[in-house]
């Protein structure tokens, strides 16, 4: 490990107000979707609609084939009551003659009732019941309810579920769950009366059953050829995505390559042009300030010794501004030494810095520029913003797999008002490297609590 210029580190908790500003990155870039990934992602989806499709299409078969079955059930009952008891219904029946009420009991038991259908009544348009195949029924005096005088007086039959805890009802309780068919009939005197059926319900449930089931087979059918037919489709668009995923890459890449062929070549041609022009001039001004102060011309001797002073300073701040550039050694020499040229403006006015770095450390190239230009935007930020700080401290560390770099200041710090005044002026320098570091998989940090110096944190995946 190699440290530079060593002085106390400073403190690495902030106190409990910190301010933490994180540069958000973009999700979507920093790893690429492959295809596999992206068609998983899609069956899965898919898959998970597809069932929750046939779960809602299911029960709305099922709830239209029990509407089915109960129509079904109705319509049968009403055919049967009208075929087999209405040639009996005499007005001998509504007035209780023997004879009349023994042969519609004979056709009821013998015709009408079954292991579906459990129970006749005959009702009066009073609400009396004329006759039912339990005897102890006749003459009982309930009243009719709505839907009961409903279908007395429209003709039309009417279906639904009994209730068995009506005084009516008590002799079906045994039978769990009834439903009602009621369809209003005369007599062969013209009297009005109800025909009243009541239908296991078990058995609309099974009839409901077999027509969902016999529906069931198309419709997953349907959807499974639905959901197959997308597969090859999910295929081809992550494929295409993944195409433009690489070329963008490739674009971006590029991009870099010749940005940072640019940078070098500016830089070259202002270190070996305007540089190399100025140092003569300074060099010409510095031999005529000489001559002028040997021919006895002091003011004279002193302007030109003060303008060749400040061209050699320009010269100075024009050669460092060529390093940010381009720096030459970046690269070549390693990221210690690049570091190093970094901290120099700092220390030339008068900050105690101190750069620690392990003495052997492997980057890839990217990373090694990902963490240069991060160190470099940093030191900027405190040479610009930081102007009461005393002491700066730079440290790199290389963990199993990672890349760790930290830059803290004892400056004044920053407060989220500065940072939007600064986003919003256009300084959006950490908001880009936040979103490198995440296109790079890892990610940037910057800690502040508005007082006592910044802590900025880089990390990266160094493989």
């Amino acid at each position: 490990m190699r440290t530079v210029s060593p002085v106390e580190p400073t403190a690495a908790a902030p106190p409990a107000q910190e301010f933490a500003f994180t540069p958000p990155p973009r999700p979507a870039s920093g790893r690429r979707i492959t295809v596999r990934s992206a068609v998983v992602t899609f069956v899965a989806a898919d898959l998970a609609a597809v069932i929750l499709i046939t779960i809602g299409v299911a029960w709305l078969v099922s709830r239209s084939a029990t509407a089915g079955a109960v129509r079904d059930a109705r319509d049968l009952t009403v055919a049967e009551g009208r075929a087999a008891v209405w040639p009996l219904l005499t007005d001998g029946v509504v007035h209780g003659d023997p004879g009349a009420l023994a042969a519609l009991d004979q056709v009821v038991k013998t015709r009408v009732l079954s292991d579906r259908l459990v129970r006749v009544k005959i009702w009066s348009a009073g609400g009396t019941i004329l006759y039912s195949d339990e005897p102890r029924l006749i003459g009982q005096h309930y009243g009719l309810d709505h839907d009961d005088a409903k279908a007395l007086t429209s003709g039309n039959p009417e279906a639904g579920v009994s209730n068995l805890a009506a005084p009516e009802n008590l002799y079906e309780r045994q039978f769990k769950k009834l439903l009602q068919v009621y369809d209003g009939l005369r007599t062969s005197g013209g009297q009005p009366v109800l025909f009243e059926a009541y239908i296991k319900f078990s058995s609309v449930t099974a009839d409901s059953h077999r027509a969902f089931v016999s529906v069931l087979p198309a419709m997953l059918a349907g959807l499974l050829l639905l959901f197959l037919a997308q597969v090859p489709l999910a295929w081809a668009m992550a494929r295409r995505l993944e195409t433009g995923q690489i070329e963008q890459q490739r674009l971006l890449q590029r991009a870099i390559s010749s940005a940072d062929v640019e940078r070098r070549h500016i830089a070259a041609d202002l270190h070996d042009g305007p540089v190399q022009a100025l140092a003569g001039t300074a060099l010409s001004l510095t031999a005529a300030a000489e001559h002028a102060s040997t021919a006895g011309l002091s003011d004279v001797a002193a302007t030109v010794s003060r303008a060749a002073g400040e061209l050699r300073q320009g010269i100075r701040d024009l050669r460092t501004l060529i390093v940010a550039i381009a720096p030459p050694r970046l690269h070549d020499e390693g990221l210690a030494v690049a570091l190093q040229d970094l901290v120099s403006p700092l220390r030339a006015r008068g900050v105690e810095v101190s750069v620690t770095i392990p003495d052997r450390i492997d980057l890839p190239r990217g990373v090694e520029a990902l963490a240069y230009r991060t160190a470099q935007e940093a030191i900027r930020n405190i040479g610009r913003h930081a102007s009461t700080a005393h002491r700066v401290t730079v440290t790199v560390t290389q963990p199993e797999g990672r890349f760790h770099l930290e830059i803290a200041d004892d400056g004044p710090g920053f407060s989220p008002a500065t940072v939007d005044a600064h986003s919003a002026q256009g300084h959006v320098g950490l908001h880009l490297l936040g979103e490198l570091a995440g296109d790079a998989g890892g990610r940037l940090d910057v800690h502040s609590d508005g007082h006592t110096g910044t802590r900025l944190r880089l990390e990266l995946p160094i493989s």
